[in-house]
């Protein structure tokens, strides 16, 4: 059963689709790029939870500042997402759009090696709820409420997870907790690697560039870091038009649990083509 939308997402939901109707010309390319995110642009984003542009950047999880000292808010759950739909594939013709999506992200434990929980890229579909979940903080990563975050029958969504604190459900061994995970329909990565967040300096820009290619049907994810170089691809293969509907939502969703951190996001940039 699919979780009824609240009156003002499915408002939401409506705007945002007739103004994709009144502004769409036919065309088989789309592209935006966001160098920063100052507060004089016209974003075209919706912010939901505690996410919020601020100081040229979304910070996807709140941290609040006292007399000069900045304390990360622990169970603080945030999103931010593109408000127009995007075509993955048409249904006409059968087509399926491939993209490629490049963003800089800091995630900040103010000096702590225990602490979480993480960010994520992800697609869902258009007419889904755009609204966080509930029961989403911690380890769900703002994706799935802890009540569904399983179902893979109910749930439709694929993310891409930077996930900073294992859970039981995470790969073994403990070593390898902090992972980056490809996700279908579940918070358990169907595929993951090590994320060495804990060996790069405080405050490090990772650069992400996530492909999906239409013709080998495969998802990639490729996280690099300056100093000291980081620098590993995770590639899926999957048939996106058999997981998401036609037309679908992209975003960023990010959590923090009992152990907390900083969420942010720098820049982004995405194209498609079809």
């Amino acid at each position: 059963m699919s979780k009824t939308q609240t009156p003002f997402s499915a408002l939401f939901t409506i705007l945002c689709f007739l103004l994709f109707l009144h502004n769409n010309v036919k065309s088989d390319s789309f592209s935006f790029n966001f160098p920063n995110f100052a507060p004089a642009q016209d974003l075209g984003l919706a912010f939901f939870g505690d996410a919020r542009p601020l100081g040229g950047v979304i910070q996807l999880t709140r941290r609040d500042e006292t007399n000069g000292t900045v304390t990360f808010r622990p169970h603080s759950v945030g999103r931010a997402v593109y408000i127009l739909p995007l075509q993955l594939w048409d249904n006409l013709t059968g087509k399926l759009a491939s993209f490629e999506t490049e963003f800089r992200f800091v995630v900040d434990s103010a000096g702590s090696e225990i602490h979480g929980d993480g960010l994520s890229f992800f697609i869902t579909p258009f007419n889904a709820e755009p609204n966080i979940p509930e029961n989403s903080d911690g380890g769900y990563l703002g994706l799935l409420s802890r009540e569904t975050a399983f179902n893979t029958y109910m749930n439709k969504i694929v993310a891409v997870e930077f996930d900073s604190f294992r859970n039981d459900w995470d790969p073994n061994p403990v070593k390898i907790g902090p992972h980056v995970g490809i996700d279908i329909n579940s918070i358990e990565s169907e595929k993951y690697i090590e994320w060495p967040i804990n060996r790069v300096p405080q405050r490090s820009i990772g650069k992400v560039v996530v492909k999906y290619d239409s013709k080998v049907k495969e998802l990639s994810a490729r996280l690099r870091y300056v100093e000291p170089v980081v620098d590993f691809t995770l590639t899926l293969p999957i048939d996106l038009s058999t997981i998401l509907p036609e037309f679908v939502r992209i975003g960023f969703s990010g959590a923090t649990g009992d152990m907390v951190e900083s969420h942010d996001i720098l820049s982004w940039s995405f194209k498609l083509h079809i």
